[in-house]
C-alpha cells in the first residue's frame, strides 16, 4: 500500500507541475516561420570595376520566384543590375535575375568560393555571396 501511495503521490506531483509550468513563449510553427521571412542580403561585385552593391531578397512569388530591391548604385556594378526585380531559381541551379517586365538582366550559376557567378552575359565578371 505504501509504495502504491508513493507512487500516486510522485505522479500527481509531476502532473500538478507540469500544469503549473507557463507555456512557453515559442510556438515552433510561428518560430519557424521567422527564419523563412527573413530577407536575404547578397553583395554583387563586379571583378574587373571593383564596384558593389546589396540585393535584398524580398517575398516570394511562386515556389522559385522571390521579389528583390536594389539600389541605384548597383547601375555602377552592372549596367541594368538596379532595374531588377524579380529572383528565380531553376532546377538546374542556376538564377535568372529580372526586371519588372520579366526581361533577363544575369544569369548566376553557382560558385566556386563564392555563392554564385555570373554565366550571362559572358562578358559579366561578377559574384555574389549571401551576407544575411
Amino acid at each position: 500500500m505504501g509504495i502504491r501511495l508513493f507512487a500516486f503521490g510522485a505522479i500527481a506531483a509531476g502532473l500538478g507541475t507540469w500544469v503549473l509550468m507557463p507555456a512557453s513563449p515559442y510556438d515552433p510553427i510561428v518560430s519557424a516561420s521567422i527564419t523563412s521571412a527573413d530577407p536575404s542580403e547578397y553583395t554583387v561585385s563586379n571583378m574587373e570595376s571593383g564596384t558593389a552593391c546589396l540585393i535584398r531578397g524580398g517575398k516570394a512569388v511562386s515556389a522559385r520566384s522571390h521579389k528583390i530591391e536594389t539600389g541605384k548604385d548597383c547601375d555602377g556594378v552592372w549596367p541594368g543590375l538596379a532595374s531588377a526585380r524579380n529572383w528565380t531559381q531553376n532546377d538546374d541551379g542556376t538564377v535568372v535575375l529580372t526586371d519588372g517586365s520579366g526581361d533577363a538582366l544575369l544569369t548566376l550559376g553557382l560558385g566556386d568560393g563564392v555563392d554564385f557567378v555570373s554565366l550571362e552575359p559572358s562578358n559579366a565578371v561578377l559574384a555574389l555571396n549571401l551576407v544575411h
